[in-house]
């Protein structure tokens, strides 16, 4: 009774991520759509950051970037076999590191 419920359609980008060479993006979780079936991966080898090239390439899926991207050209499955991240919105953040619907509704429940 104190689970908070899962919402599909929720739709959430993390404000804070790493700042190392490659690193991912912010998190992010959000309903499928036809453009956006599954989810893939970050590709934090990928150099993006090719001002020479020709048409020139840059980093621009964070502020700051220097390299990385994320391949959404195939599904990629998480350890429970998920390649989506709807109703995912529940994520580990900050400095108590809750994870979880139930965690999450046990927290507002308690702490109100």
């Amino acid at each position: 009774h104190m689970e908070c419920p899962v919402d599909p359609n929720m739709s959430i980008t993390a404000v804070t991520h790493a700042k190392w060479y490659g690193a991912p993006a912010p998190l992010y979780c959000g309903p499928k759509t036809d453009e956006q079936p599954h989810s893939g991966f970050w590709d934090y080898g990928y150099e993006c950051n090719k001002g020479w090239a020709n048409p020139p390439e840059t980093c621009d899926v964070y502020e700051g970037q220097k390299a990385g991207k994320f391949d959404q050209s195939r599904p990629y499955a998480s350890n429970a076999g998920r390649t989506d991240v709807e109703g995912c919105c529940w994520w580990g953040r900050g400095v108590i590191q809750t994870t979880g619907v139930c965690n999450f509704g046990k927290l507002n429940y308690y702490l109100g």
